[in-house]
């Protein structure tokens, strides 16, 4: 029985990279060993890519297959998802095609305006989960904005690590009381989970250095990609 298994109180990570995205060092087979032993349900949200849901599969592990879409009017991810949703498709086919798929639309960092957030565009009141806590927002701002724009149109809020590297994975996270572990590939009662009054948003924000490193190896994996 693995760390996950045992805890009564399940927390998930509704945001996260590996090395399949393009600006992630993070091998899945190591994110998810730390997963089980933090006890944390992890969202593997890459960049325009489901690749490495299969690796994570393999290994046995209870997770999240999501995919974060660059669409045209900023990042969207889609929660449960077995197929890819392409970049630049337009913010409320994704929502559709998502839906389609049986998963939910999750929002990030809607109000960072650092990165390619929606805002306060009318479109955004049609998503399932707002990220009301993203731990790469430089500003405290952009999180208290999408947390009251979430309660002002009630759209359940999370949060999420936005991790790229291993050392940003486990202080953000949101706790879901009676939540039972064996419903975590059940969409519908996730979302009875997250409106649930007792959960709980635990989120450290990442030390500063961390976004600069990620523009660094995005870099660096464009050039090895040429040589």
């Amino acid at each position: 029985m693995s760390a996950v298994d045992r805890i009564s109180v399940v927390k998930v990570d509704f945001h996260m990279h590996t090395n399949i995205s393009r600006d992630s060092l993070t091998k899945p087979d190591v994110l998810v060993a730390k997963a089980e032993k933090l006890g944390i349900i992890p969202a593997i949200t890459d960049h325009d890519s489901i690749g490495a849901h299969k690796i994570i599969r393999s290994l046995g592990v209870s997770f999240i297959p999501g995919e974060e879409i660059g669409t045209d009017k900023g990042d969207l991810i889609g929660l449960y998802v077995s197929e890819v949703i392409p970049k630049k498709t337009k913010f409320l086919e994704a929502i559709d095609l998502i839906h389609s798929q049986g998963g939910l639309a999750y929002l990030p960092h809607m109000f960072d305006v650092t990165r390619k957030g929606i805002g306060a565009d009318p479109d955004a009141k049609k998503v399932d989960i707002i990220e009301i806590f993203n731990a790469r927002s430089v500003m405290k701002d952009f999180n208290t904005k999408a947390e009251e724009f979430a309660k002002a149109n009630g759209i359940p809020g999370a949060a999420g690590s936005d991790s790229h590297f291993l050392s940003e994975f486990g202080t953000t996270y949101t706790e879901l009381p009676g939540f039972d572990i064996d419903d975590i590939d059940s969409p519908k009662k996730l979302m009875t989970a997250l409106r649930n009054s007792s959960k709980k948003i635990v989120g450290k924000p990442a030390p500063l250095h961390v976004k600069g490193t990620t523009t660094i190896v995005k870099f660096w994996k464009k050039l090895s990609a040429r040589i």
